[in-house]
């Protein structure tokens, strides 16, 4: 595991996630049928030019998933709750556009950090844009992406036939429950971006 600084509160961890746990999850994907994969907002007939193209996954999960998520927790020295990781895909032409996590949930807590997880990278386009900082990433396979939740942020569309794959999920936190990276894990690369809870 190997953990580059991007920028302020914005960093990527290369092989976060094993080879041997990268197996299983692509094979598991190649194992779903298209009607597995489910849009999220299928009731609002406007929800793709609000925010987001592509599918979740909601259906039952290989353990693979929970050692995952327990690996994620182990970024944070302290939690305001567990974390979720959302199982999602793009096809050709599926991004979302640009926004920052922390609206998503409403006060009395907002989002800290975004995480995202890369379990491929055979695709084509996909990559991530930080237009405020000028920067534009493509995350390797297996890596995990983290960024401050004012951070703002959109996904590039995938322009191949590849199929990208990948899990994000939403580190909350308030005043009264902060969230915060673990500092032994990140000790030589740690600097915030002087955000703070409101």
């Amino acid at each position: 595991m190997k953990i580059n600084k991007i920028s302020k509160d914005l960093y990527e961890i290369e092989n976060f996630v094993t080879s041997e746990q990268s197996d299983k999850i692509l094979d598991f994907f190649s194992s779903l049928k298209e009607d597995d994969w489910f849009f999220e907002d299928s009731n609002n007939p406007n929800y793709k030019d609000e925010l987001w193209y592509g599918r979740q996954y909601h259906g039952k999960r290989p353990e693979v998933f929970s050692e995952i998520t327990e690996s994620t927790e182990k970024l944070f020295s302290t939690l305001m709750e567990p974390v979720y990781l959302a199982i999602q895909r793009y096809k050709k032409n599926d991004a979302i556009n640009e926004h920052r996590d922390y609206w998503l949930y409403d006060k009395p807590y907002h989002i800290r950090y975004g995480i995202c997880i890369y379990y491929n990278d055979n695709y084509s386009g996909g990559e991530l844009e930080y237009p405020e900082l000028g920067i534009i990433h493509k995350p390797k396979a297996r890596s995990l992406v983290i960024h401050g939740g004012n951070i703002l942020h959109k996904s590039l569309p995938v322009t191949s036939e590849d199929i990208r794959y990948f899990s994000t999920g939403f580190i909350k936190g308030s005043k009264e429950s902060p969230s915060a990276l673990n500092k032994e894990i990140f000790a030589d690369v740690y600097e915030e971006d002087g955000s703070t809870y409101a």
